[in-house]
C-alpha cells in the first residue's frame, strides 16, 4: 500500500488513488517560530505549545486569541491609510527566522508518511484590512487613486509568501500550502467578479506558478458564498478550494468539477459518537459518489475520531 503522501499527491497530480483523499492523509505544520501562527492561535509543531496565544505576528500587528472562536482578530489597524505605506509599513525579512533551529526543534514531528502542509496568513485582502481596517481596506480596492498603491503592496506581499513558501519546501518538504483570505459574507461576495479578477487573481497566480516549480500544490481558503467568485479562483492555477457549507458545492462540482478540484467538508455543530462519526462519513461517501472531490474532516471530531474515520476510509471504494 502506498504512503498517505504519495495517495495525496497522486490526486493533485490527477492519477488514481488507492483510497479516496482526505485532510487526513495531510500533516499540518504551523511553527511557533513564524509569529502569524502564535498570533492565529494555529500553532502545530513537535513539541505543544505552551504559552499564549495572539500578540504580534510579523508585520506588528496586535491579535487577540478568543479561546471560545478558536481564532483571533487584530487590536487595531497598523496605520491610518494605504498611501505611503512603503514608508509606514516594516515588511519582515524572513532571514530573522531561525529556521534551522525550527528544523532541530521538529525533525522528529516531520518524519512522516503524510503530506506535509502549512498556511500563509493573511493573504492580500485580509492582510490589507490589518493595515488599515475593513472599510478603508474595501475601499482602497475600488478607488481609482489607491488602487495603484494596493497593486504595489499585492506585489510585494507575494513575493514575501514566495520567498517563504520556498524556505519552508526546502527546509521541511512542505508539499501544500494554505493560502488564507477570506473574501465573502454570508450572503454574497464583498467586491464585485470584475475588481476580484483585477487587485487579487494576478498575485494568487503569481504565487502558484513559483509554487508550481517548486513542486508545491496550493489550496486556496477563503469563507464566505463566493461561488461566482470560483471562475476567477480557477483561473489562477490554485489546486483545490473547500469553501464552506453555504456555497452551493454540488452546482459547482457539477459545473467545475472535471477542470478543478473541491474539497468537500465533514463538520457537525457539535461532538457526535464514533458511531455518528462513522455514520456521517458514509453519508458523505453516498452524497459524493462518482465525484472528483477530497474530504475535509476536522473539528470537533477527535483525534480517536479521526484515526477511526482514516482507517474507514481507506476500506471504502474510492469516490
Amino acid at each position: 500500500m502506498i504512503s498517505p503522501r504519495e495517495n495525496m499527491l497522486r490526486y493533485f497530480r490527477g492519477e488514481p488513488c488507492q483510497w479516496t483523499p482526505s485532510i487526513l492523509d495531510q500533516l499540518s505544520f504551523r511553527p511557533a517560530l513564524i509569529p502569524g501562527h502564535v498570533a492565529r492561535g494555529m500553532v502545530a509543531q513537535q513539541q505543544p505549545f505552551t504559552g499564549e496565544f495572539g500578540g504580534k505576528d510579523m508585520f506588528g500587528v496586535d491579535w487577540i486569541f478568543d479561546p471560545q472562536a478558536g481564532g483571533s482578530m487584530e487590536k487595531a489597524p497598523l496605520i491610518d491609510e494605504i498611501d505611503n505605506w512603503e514608508e509606514k509599513v516594516k515588511f519582515p525579512d524572513p532571514d530573522d527566522i531561525e529556521w534551522e533551529r525550527c528544523a532541530k526543534e521538529n525533525e522528529l514531528f516531520l518524519q512522516t508518511d503524510k503530506l506535509i502542509q502549512t498556511t500563509i496568513y493573511s493573504g492580500f485582502f485580509e492582510r490589507l484590512i490589518t493595515f488599515v481596517g475593513f472599510e478603508k481596506a474595501a475601499m482602497a480596492l475600488v478607488d481609482e487613486e489607491q488602487q495603484e498603491e494596493v497593486k504595489k503592496l499585492f506585489s510585494r506581499l507575494a513575493d514575501l509568501y514566495i520567498d517563504m513558501i520556498k524556505r519552508m519546501r526546502r527546509r521541511f518538504n512542505v508539499e501544500l500550502v494554505e493560502i488564507h483570505d477570506d473574501w465573502g459574507t454570508q450572503l454574497s461576495t464583498i467586491f464585485s467578479v470584475a475588481v476580484h479578477k483585477e487587485m487579487i487573481v494576478p498575485y494568487i497566480a503569481k504565487i502558484v506558478e513559483s509554487a508550481h516549480a517548486e513542486g508545491i500544490f496550493i489550496e486556496m481558503h477563503s469563507c464566505g458564498r463566493i461561488d461566482k467568485l470560483i471562475p476567477n479562483l480557477i483561473s489562477t492555477g490554485v489546486d483545490t478550494w473547500r469553501g464552506q457549507a453555504i456555497v452551493d458545492k454540488h452546482t459547482l462540482v457539477g459545473t467545475y468539477g472535471d477542470i478543478f478540484k473541491f474539497g468537500v467538508e465533514i463538520r457537525p455543530d457539535e461532538p457526535v459518537s464514533d458511531d455518528m462519526a462513522i455514520a456521517l462519513l458514509d453519508e458523505t461517501f453516498i452524497e459524493w459518489k462518482g465525484k472528483n472531490v477530497w474530504l475535509g474532516i476536522g473539528r470537533p471530531f477527535t483525534p480517536e475520531q479521526k484515526e477511526l474515520m482514516w482507517r474507514h476510509i481507506r476500506e471504502k471504494p474510492v469516490l
